[in-house]
């Protein structure tokens, strides 16, 4: 099976314009979207770090970003303790850092290599980004196939079957770890309540 990459044009998500969405497809040979990743893209400098960003995209109800930006971050870089993990360099420049919102594969086409085929291409697509995260946890916890903003994404996540797929966390944590992520512990104790999901971080020079 040939498989080839669609990066969609990048969308200003709010307010700013440091923080962009954007989709990727992988399709078939017939031409058939087979798998999808959502992401968002944030810049960071040192005029407005981790904590400053997070402030301003809280106030606009419009991240996802909280856990990773409080707890991994330091100003425009990862936190210390992760910059030898993921095999990155801390500097004075702006950096660029992704989060994987969503990523899926069609149920007929999983354990085929298309989901580590699509995290390759985004790893070398942003080459030069710091890091990639990922909040894991099952997509019918979070994604309502009846709610897309377009046809084509409604018709795909509907034939994801949500309800009744079968993907659990201890698979997700297994292929996450397997292409490359690292798994970010966090404790609980001081939350209201556990987190619905687990955090993982990699970057494009650990992914595999």
């Amino acid at each position: 099976m040939n498989l080839t990459i669609e990066f969609k044009q990048p969308e200003i998500k709010s307010a700013f314009d440091w923080q962009v969405v954007q989709e990727i497809n992988v399709k078939n040979d017939q031409d058939q979207v087979i798998a999808k990743a959502e992401i968002e893209i944030i810049t960071l400098n040192k005029h407005r770090g981790a904590d400053e960003s997070y402030e301003l995209l809280s106030q606009q109800d419009a991240t996802d970003w909280e856990v990773p930006l409080n707890l991994f971050f330091k100003k425009q870089n990862i936190a210390a303790d992760l910059v030898e993990k993921l095999q990155v360099k801390v500097d004075v420049k702006a950096k660029d850092h992704i989060l994987i919102e969503a990523i899926s594969v069609l149920p007929a086409f999983r354990q085929q290599g298309v989901a580590k085929f699509l995290l390759q291409e985004i790893a070398q697509h942003y080459s030069k980004a710091q890091s990639i995260s990922v909040l894991s946890m099952p997509m019918n916890l979070f994604l309502d196939a009846q709610d897309c903003e377009t046809e084509e994404n409604k018709a795909y996540y509907q034939a994801m079957n949500l309800i009744d797929d079968s993907l659990n966390n201890e698979q997700l944590v297994t292929f996450f770890e397997h292409s490359g992520f690292s798994y970010l512990a966090i404790d609980d104790s001081a939350l209201e309540a556990p987190l619905p999901f687990k955090v993982f971080m990699a970057s494009p020079q650990t992914i595999r």
